[in-house]
């Protein structure tokens, strides 16, 4: 089954938090489906890793921050593990065509659901790239995904 996972549900199977169990409890009870990558989920990815080391080093004394960096270098090297042994399938993607299907869908489903810009985008590059099944830990993109009629997986 061709398996769409949004930035936010991978993160969670990158980084050590309190949500990342559920999610990969989710990942590993589907099997380890390989989950299509684009460029949208590595730079949303990686910058949320640093985002948060940057708000972590923010909020910490100087004699703290350590493990800070041992964290952020371990989401990352988690993140490029897991691209290593293609459990993310790094794939091209028409950005024009699934930009276009994303503004069909706000005019279809924004005002009902109040899917921000993002969540639409998902969604379209995962219809784009026909796929069947969704996997997210974002309530309103859950939504969004069933209304499109994808089989949705949620870690929410």
């Amino acid at each position: 089954m061709r398996t769409y996972a949004d930035s936010s549900y991978i993160l969670r199977l990158v980084t050590i938090e309190e949500e990342s169990q559920a999610a990969m409890a989710e990942y590993r009870h589907l099997g380890y489906p390989s989950l299509f990558f684009l460029p949208l989920h590595e730079l949303e990815i990686r910058n949320a890793i640093l985002q948060r080391a940057f708000h972590q080093r923010r909020s910490l004394p100087a004699g703290g921050r350590q493990h800070v960096a041992r964290e952020r270098d371990a989401a990352l090297g988690r993140l490029e593990h897991f691209k290593s042994r293609r459990a993310l399938l790094e794939v091209a993607l028409d950005l024009d065509a699934a930009m276009g299907l994303a503004t069909k869908l706000a005019s279809a489903h924004t005002e009902r659901l109040g899917a921000r810009a993002i969540d639409l985008l998902h969604v379209a590059c995962a219809l784009t790239l026909a796929c069947e099944r969704f996997l997210t830990t974002d309530a309103r993109q859950a939504q969004l995904a069933k209304a499109e009629g994808l089989k949705v997986v949620s870690a929410c």
